[in-house]
């Protein structure tokens, strides 16, 4: 038996904060081929490390989804388990989106999107070996396989995944990877309001301080692009161009077209939109005590070293 399928009655783990296996509850299995996972409704969601299996998900096209492992749960028909020794090799060099969250990475996946590369927002398979084994370097090829089961380019990761950014590229061959960054008081403010002004300060520095670690172990072994959301937001021809040439896009954006991407809110429909925070105030107390602990913490000879601007 190479797999089984589970008809979807319904899914108790759409809130998860990472997904994993308990997230649905399941009909009866059938066996079916391990070939199953190959077909275009089928796509990897999460591990379930216990079982040494892989679950995927069968779902409707998720193209554009702001945030693919939320897109899965509210669309899976289906759960597919498979063995994490059928799964197949894993792709070469996928492009890898790693960042420190609230940074514009959304948007460079849309970006990514109109010139025609095959980009995808968040699958949570990553997620999930980065906080619960990070350590694991067996994982490697199930990290790969699953990967490849994706079939898409270009990946963005979720922030969670700064927890083990060598797990994660070390799976790969030749990894392309991105890395994006944002001035840290700007970033701080976002992640404030996206909590509704009850993050913690402490937590925020510790996130960016672990982001950056992630950053200088990952240059240290690949070569990484750094890129910044204020490039982005000014939508600089040349920083664009160099994106969309990391990526091997087909195709270039116009000017125009970026101006419009940038226009729309590229997580609408989430908790996260401009419009669900659109009544949430700047929290200017927040912003300067911010501020101060990071300009006392900021860790000076990693930013010179790797030359980070904003930062």
């Amino acid at each position: 038996m190479d797999a089984v399928e589970y008809p979807v009655v319904e899914c108790p783990g759409v809130h998860a904060f990472i997904s994993g296996p308990g997230d649905f509850r399941v009909g009866s299995g059938r066996a079916v081929p391990a070939s199953r996972v190959f077909e275009p409704d089928v796509s990897p969601y999460c591990f379930d490390l216990a079982d040494r299996s892989l679950l995927c998900v069968s779902t409707s096209d998720l193209s554009g989804a702001p945030f693919f492992y939320q897109a899965q749960r509210r669309n899976a028909r289906s759960v597919i388990r498979v063995r994490l020794e059928a799964l197949p090799e894993g792709p070469a060099s996928p492009g890898l989106i790693f960042s420190i969250g609230r940074c514009g990475s959304t948007l460079v996946v849309k970006a990514l999107e109109a010139a025609g590369v095959r980009a995808v927002s968040e699958p949570d398979f990553f997620t999930q070996a980065a906080c619960e084994r990070p350590g694991d370097g067996s994982l490697r090829s199930a990290i790969a396989g699953a990967t490849r089961l994706l079939r898409y380019a270009a990946i963005k990761l979720r922030l969670e995944c700064n927890n083990a950014p060598l797990l994660i590229a070390s799976s790969f061959q030749a990894p392309r990877i991105l890395f994006i960054l944002r001035d840290p008081v700007q970033w701080a403010a976002s992640l404030r309001r996206v909590s509704r002004n009850s993050l913690d300060l402490n937590w925020a520095l510790a996130q960016l301080g672990r982001g950056l670690q992630a950053l200088d172990d990952l240059s240290r072994s690949y070569p990484v692009r750094i890129s910044y959301y204020e490039d982005f937001r000014t939508l600089a021809a040349d920083r664009v161009a160099e994106l969309l040439a990391w990526a091997g896009a087909p195709r270039g954006v116009g000017v125009d077209e970026l101006r419009a991407l940038a226009s729309r809110d590229a997580q609408e429909g989430t908790f996260v939109s401009r419009a669900s925070l659109r009544d949430v105030p700047d929290d200017v107390a927040f912003r300067h005590a911010f501020e101060r602990e990071w300009s006392r913490r900021r860790p000076r000879e990693l930013i010179d070293r790797l030359g980070l601007r904003f930062v």
